[in-house]
């Protein structure tokens, strides 16, 4: 974690170093907070995303053994489904902390007189990325792979020069590529939870709510079936959150492109962090839920 926190705090401060000159400790601060606390939120996006399914599967199954007892082939064949998402969502995370660990190096690599280790590491770092980009854009979650594509054209800034400058000319629409690579999971993700917790709450409401409800004798515990109730009913409003929530991804791409091509001003960095705030908080309600 303390590996990680300083990851991203350096992530955050060399993109902030290039928006306009000068700025107090107390402002680097706030900023490195905020990058940090996103890459924690998407971690908790990513395996609350996990549980959701695990759920909606086993939700399945119990509907399902109500009908015909179930079998130990039909058991493992879902359960196989949710370990291959579980794989894509760990990927993703990987693919995450690649991407901070980039930005890391490439801050070493702005304020370095001997840029030679930073560079080789730089590569280390972007062929983990392509090769766990590669396995993510051709998962289930991504039928079609030609959605994935830099849109290249993109001009690097005068005011980047020296290493940083050759390092940005020769991956600057590779890390686009693997920027939208997240976008585009990230949305597909957001459109199959929404479907996860529908099945989920249909299922759930008949096993919890209707039938001990509909049954000759009293619910004995009201409270907890009045809970139970009210937390089932309020998934819907939670999940469209989270749909877009998930979608705040992009905004990173935009910034990375801002970045390079020398645009990122500070009203645009203030969106970034109150986007971040409410991504956070969105999380937060889909995981006490």
């Amino acid at each position: 974690m303390i590996k990680k926190t300083r990851s991203t705090i350096l992530m955050v401060a060399v993109l902030a170093s290039f928006i306009s000159g000068c700025r107090s400790s107390t402002e680097y601060q706030r900023l490195a907070k905020a990058g940090n606390t996103y890459t924690t939120a998407m971690d908790k996006l990513l395996t609350t995303a996990g549980k959701i399914r695990i759920d909606e599967t086993s939700e399945q199954l119990l509907k399902d053994d109500r009908l015909s007892n179930q079998t130990p082939e039909r058991y493992n064949e879902l359960s196989k489904l949710d370990v291959e998402r579980l794989e894509i969502l760990e990927n993703l995370r990987k693919h995450n902390r690649l991407l901070i660990q980039y930005f890391t190096l490439i801050d070493e690599l702005a304020r370095s007189n001997a840029p030679q280790k930073a560079q080789q590491e730089i590569e280390g770092v972007v062929g983990n990325l392509n090769k766990i980009g590669t396995q993510l854009r051709g998962s289930a979650l991504v039928p079609n792979t030609n959605v994935i594509k830099s849109v290249g054209g993109l001009v690097i800034s005068s005011q980047i020069r020296g290493a940083l400058r050759e390092e940005l000319e020769k991956r600057k629409d590779i890390i686009d590529r693997e920027f939208q690579t997240q976008q585009v999971l990230l949305d597909a993700l957001g459109n199959s939870i929404k479907q996860d917790v529908s099945l989920t709450i249909e299922s759930r409401e008949l096993r919890q709510v209707i039938r001990p409800l509909v049954e000759e004798k009293p619910i004995p515990d009201t409270d907890n079936w009045i809970a139970k109730r009210r937390a089932i009913l309020t998934m819907n409003t939670t999940v469209s959150e989270l749909e877009d929530a998930s979608k705040s991804a992009g905004n990173f791409r935009e910034l990375f492109k801002d970045f390079v091509e020398g645009k990122l001003n500070r009203e645009r960095f203030n969106t970034l962090l109150t986007d971040i705030e409410s991504f956070i908080t969105i999380v937060e309600q889909v995981k006490n839920s």
